[in-house]
């Protein structure tokens, strides 16, 4: 397993009205439970399961400092709300560590399932 510290994400779809700040921007699970699931919580630490299937995009939201680990590859579009779109690919078993994440968005770029594991806390 890899372990990487990841910077901020980059990536936004032009013309659509957006969340510019974190917390304007509503928590992964709130945002799009039909891709985020809380599948544990203990106090202020939540587990959850994100999946997108070929082409899902999720809603505008945020993430506090969260570890991340990918069950699947998966390969992504971040958006941002500044108009910007990168790509994100990751490994099947690799796992990073991402800092605070203001609004953004993803979208799976891949023609199969994207599936990982997110660990949080408020």
């Amino acid at each position: 397993m890899r372990i990487k510290l990841a910077g901020a994400l980059c990536g936004a779809l032009l013309g659509i009205t957006v969340p510019a700040m974190a917390e304007d921007a509503p928590r992964s699970y709130e945002a799009s439970p039909d891709i985020y699931k809380v599948i544990a919580q203990n106090g202020p630490i939540h587990v959850i399961m994100a999946t997108w299937k070929p082409g899902q995009r999720d809603a505008w939201h945020s993430h506090p400092a969260a570890g991340v680990y990918f069950l699947t590859d998966c390969q992504s579009y971040v958006y941002l709300p500044n108009g910007t779109r990168s790509v994100s690919a990751h490994k099947a078993g690799e796992a990073i560590v991402n800092p605070p994440i203001a609004s953004h968005s993803v979208e799976n770029a891949a023609a199969s399932d994207c599936r990982l594991v997110i660990v949080e806390r408020d």
